[in-house]
């Protein structure tokens, strides 16, 4: 039996949990959950998965357009990945090309998350998650007593958002269908631009000297907002800002069309209840 173990942190100490391989037990009584959350679905009036095209078109959900756009995009995708692969070319335009291929990319995911929000709810995309859902209630236990976590599907689905659950899932689904934890990290354009250094370990651009950058090379932090040299906050143009944004500017009054200042009352009342200081109150003395 394959298992794997993760830490979690709960009311302050690490505890060490245990996913394990699903045992012939696990895997009748999780297509049964499948079966019967299958047979609910299609009482329900939900797709199929062989009739997603005919859904997603008489929805205009997608067409022959939007087919030959993805066809296209995989085939820009498929080109970039060779060319980098073979190299030859300045690293100047390689940045670019995997940069470019990044876009691609993403304007792929979002070309098809139609198709993949349809496909979760379809009939068999109901009876999956029913399947992983009782294999995770199921196969993550205790490292030391190999007790499993939760007392039974009910109580998983009550509690997805514990840590635990949360961890425990992303482990299994690792296990079970050999998902790749660092799948970004192992994209072909990634590959390069961390090779040549170009991002950081989380994928982040940096410069020559290591400090992230965006990806016009200006300086960020680590939550991504532009800074200086001195790691003062800037704006895009390098221009001094407070922690809220605003400019940190010596302020003067607008005048009115007689060139006097504008004092608003707010300002004239804020002045008026703020404690006079000692050369105040001189002052203030001997001009009475």
């Amino acid at each position: 039996m394959k298992t794997e173990d993760f830490k979690v942190e709960i009311d302050g100490e690490e505890k060490t949990f245990m996913v394990r391989s699903p045992s012939l037990v696990d895997q009748r009584e999780a297509q049964k959950a499948y079966n019967t959350a299958f047979t609910d679905a299609i009482k329900s009036n939900s797709v199929v998965r062989a009739r997603m095209d005919d859904v997603l078109e008489d929805q205009g959900l997608w067409n022959k357009e939007k087919q030959a756009k993805y066809d296209n995009l995989q085939q820009e995708l498929n080109d970039g990945e060779k060319r980098l692969a073979k190299g030859g070319f300045s690293l100047t335009d390689a940045k670019k090309l995997a940069l470019k291929m990044r876009d691609v990319r993403l304007e792929i995911r979002d070309l098809i998350s139609v198709r993949t929000s349809l496909d979760n709810h379809s009939a068999e995309g109901q009876a999956d998650n029913a399947r992983f859902n009782y294999l995770v209630s199921a196969c993550v236990v205790y490292k030391e007593n190999d007790k499993p976590y939760f007392k039974d599907l009910a109580d998983y689905m009550d509690r997805m958002d514990d840590p635990v659950a949360l961890a425990g899932a992303s482990k299994l689904a690792t296990m079970i269908y050999g998902l790749d934890n660092n799948f970004e990290k192992n994209l072909p354009e990634n590959k390069f631009l961390k090779k040549y250094k170009f991002v950081n370990e989380d994928l982040r651009f940096i410069n020559k000297e290591g400090h992230t950058v965006d990806a016009d090379g200006r300086l960020v932090d680590e939550s991504g907002r532009f800074i200086d040299k001195e790691g003062n906050f800037v704006d895009k143009d390098g221009t001094r800002v407070d922690e809220d944004g605003d400019y940190i500017v010596d302020a003067q009054p607008f005048l009115d069309d007689d060139g006097n200042p504008v004092v608003l009352e707010e300002e004239e009342k804020k002045e008026d209840e703020a404690p006079k200081t000692d050369d105040e109150d001189a002052k203030k003395a001997e001009s009475d």
